[in-house]
């Protein structure tokens, strides 16, 4: 089975968030699925299987556990389709645990339509006391948990308690702020996910699903372009379409190879 590893909404090598995408040409048990994830040991491993409706079956997991939805690992399926497997359609459909997605091409780069996550307001912030101080607000965000600071320098320093974060009753946090005045882009954010293996996550495409409803509530706009603060650094963007959001980015192939 032919395998490769893609930087995923970076334009340079050992930037973004990087994802193994294992070209399927025969089913593999979850046992050995999530086995191989662990090998991988990525925040991300995503198999693909070309069905014979021409979708292909795309399934992620993390070193511990399979996902119900991954941004950076469709975007590095997609990539490896378009630019290592040449396939001349314009479109790529999806079938996941959660419905159908679909990828475009976009100039250089390439669109995921994705749904979008809803986000609540939660009135009691107690949950979080051991997590940050000085919250701007909270909210539900799908499977995640969802915390404004106050600036992007408060994002940038943030010090996760993971022991705290693994604690919540959620998939992860997302933590994020506006983006100073001076900025190219409107909001920056951060994401943690240790109870999933995940202590950090470079650049996060699902979590942007509910950062598209946050900050489009907030600032009024349909059409934005976020920034992840973690090391390795991304950007994704963003337009909202009615339930869906259009993701954006680019990406990379940086390995390739053969599992046996």
């Amino acid at each position: 089975m032919k395998y490769f590893v893609v930087d995923a909404f970076s334009r340079q090598k050992y930037r973004g968030n990087p994802a193994a995408v294992c070209l399927q040409d025969e089913d593999m048990s979850d046992a050995d699925m999530q086995l191989l994830a662990a090998e991988f040991n990525l925040s991300e491993t995503a198999y693909v299987q070309l069905l014979a409706d021409g979708r292909y079956r795309l399934r992620w997991f993390t070193p511990l556990t399979e996902v119900n939805l991954c941004g950076h690992a469709t975007l590095a399926a997609a990539h490896v389709l378009w630019n290592q497997c040449a396939i001349s359609a314009t479109q790529l459909r999806f079938e996941t645990r959660s419905g159908e997605l679909s990828a475009s091409l976009l100039g250089d780069g390439i669109a995921l339509t994705f749904p979008l996550v809803e986000t609540k307001v939660l009135a009691d912030t107690s949950q979080f006391a051991s997590v940050a101080d000085n919250l701007v607000a909270a909210s539900t965000a799908g499977e995640d948990l969802l915390i404004e600071l106050a600036s992007a320098a408060a994002i940038q320093c943030f010090v996760p308690n993971l022991a705290a974060i693994a604690a919540l009753s959620a998939r992860g946090l997302i933590i994020t702020a506006p983006a100073n005045e001076a900025s190219d882009v409107d909001f920056v954010s951060r994401f943690f996910a240790p109870a999933a293996g995940i202590d950090e996550d470079p650049v996060t495409g699902s979590a942007h699903c509910a950062l598209a409803h946050y900050w489009s509530q907030k600032l009024g706009r349909e059409f934005l372009l976020g920034r992840q603060l973690s090391a390795r650094g991304g950007e994704v963007g963003i337009a909202i379409q009615g339930d869906k959001v259009v993701l954006s980015g680019r990406a990379v192939t940086v390995m390739g190879g053969e599992v046996f």
